[in-house]
């Protein structure tokens, strides 16, 4: 049962239109359950849910649509890495003429940037956020005389004493060369930006160095094999953490739930959270962000005042934040919806799964150390797409991994210019 704290909220615009019926896409596990909650409290607004795919999937049918006139959800959800994207292309209605400035105070502040880039129009209201921590088996770091590492070189020492005394069985994380964003989110950490605008002129610079200081870290522990290069999500990633055959990953908040629900019961109890380490000790404690998403309303939706009401109930209601948190792991980015005791509560996965610590506890502290300032561009679609190729390749070791960047950051730029952007290197 749901505890009380969670039937409590904000105040939320009343809707006395007549009756509607909204369609949604999204991929959030049991969405379902938030949306007959809401159907209670809005009688007059029904919402129709549809998993069309998540990430790139969705937004590749979200584009047709929009670039047809027709077909597309009154709310969607998007990742801030590519809500630039369909801001660009005039699919998203600007919610500040229904209301929602009036809850911007309610939200992580580093989100309320990612959804309203010029700080005037508002395209979408935070959902959840993938602040970064570290996740670790307890039982394997006390089996190998491990210790919970607080910069990046106790954990690059943790990888090599792991590699001796498994002589290389064991390995010690996994770098998702797969996923553009889990990279850049510690890049983020590391205080880098990956692209600044000043009006419609715009610097890139994918290959910074602090981008390539990361890339040559992760790289060092790959070539040296204490890093796998298996994909997140799959069966191969799960099979190894389930046997112990990794020991470690730098997660997002939604992972000890992603987690919880894909290894099953065979490690319950063994896994654990910490804070990202740090590349230096004595400096203030910074945190990334990887992954996240919002909820938009599109240009084509006949009903955008309820579908506004709709899309700030879903993301500033303790129950649908609590639903949503229960079933789909997602990490509030509503502030009050970090405090709810169900997020906290140690029999409940994923604390459970974590041996009954308090792991929204260590997110939501490294919510707070997320770099406000870090932006996206409008073509982070094709640059996520094409990261897979150039971190491929360094993979492979048929280029270097600073040199992977490098021309990454080129194809990119090349890509950008060719779409009629005013884009340049630093």
């Amino acid at each position: 049962m749901l505890s009380l704290a969670f039937a409590q909220g904000p105040a939320l615009p009343t809707y006395s239109g007549s009756p509607v019926t909204l369609t949604m896409w999204s991929w959030v596990p049991g969405i379902e359950k938030a949306v007959a909650a809401f159907e209670q409290a809005y009688p007059n607004i029904k919402v129709e849910t549809t998993n069309v795919g998540a990430g790139p999937n969705e937004y590749t049918k979200l584009l047709t649509a929009l670039k047809a006139g027709t077909g597309a959800p009154d709310v969607v959800q998007i990742e801030y890495d590519f809500l630039l994207n369909f801001i660009d292309v005039g699919g998203l209605a600007d919610l500040s003429q229904y209301g929602a400035n009036a809850y911007k105070s309610l939200f992580v502040p580093w989100t309320w940037g990612q959804v309203s880039p010029d700080g005037k129009a508002i395209y979408a209201i935070p959902q959840d956020t993938g602040p970064f921590a570290l996740v670790y088996r307890a039982d394997l770091y006390e089996k190998y005389g491990l210790s919970v590492p607080k910069t990046w070189a106790e954990f690059q020492a943790n990888a090599e004493k792991l590699a001796q005394e498994t002589n290389g069985s064991v390995q010690y994380t996994d770098f998702h060369s797969t996923y553009a964003p889990w990279f850049m989110g510690l890049v983020w950490a590391d205080g880098g930006r990956l692209w600044t605008h000043s009006g419609d002129q715009w610097t890139q610079s994918l290959n910074s160095a602090s981008a390539k200081k990361v890339i040559d870290y992760w790289g060092n522990l790959v070539d040296k094999k204490y890093a796998a290069t298996l994909p997140d999500f799959t069966s191969d990633l799960n099979s190894a953490l389930a046997k112990g055959q990794i020991t470690t990953l730098a997660e997002a908040a939604w992972g000890p739930g992603s987690l919880a629900s894909r290894l099953g019961s065979e490690t319950v109890g063994q896994w654990r959270a910490a804070p990202l380490p740090q590349w230096d000790a004595n400096a203030t404690f910074r945190s990334g962000n990887w992954g996240g998403s919002a909820s938009a309303v599109t240009v084509q939706s006949k009903n955008p005042q309820a579908a506004t009401i709709f899309a700030l109930w879903l993301n500033s209601s303790t129950t649908a934040v609590a639903l949503d948190w229960v079933n789909g792991g997602l990490f509030p980015a509503f502030q009050a919806g970090l405090q709810l005791s169900g997020l906290h509560d140690p029999s409940k996965n994923p604390s459970l799964f974590f041996g009954g610590q308090d792991v929204a506890k260590v997110h939501a502290d490294a919510s707070a150390a997320v770099p406000t300032d870090f932006q996206w561009a409008p073509w982070f679609l094709y640059a996520n797409n094409s990261f897979n190729k150039y971190a491929a390749d360094a993979v492979a070791g048929t280029t270097g991994w600073s040199a992977a960047l490098d021309a990454w950051q080129q194809d990119v730029l090349n890509y950008a210019k060719s779409q009629g952007y005013q884009v340049s290197a630093p």
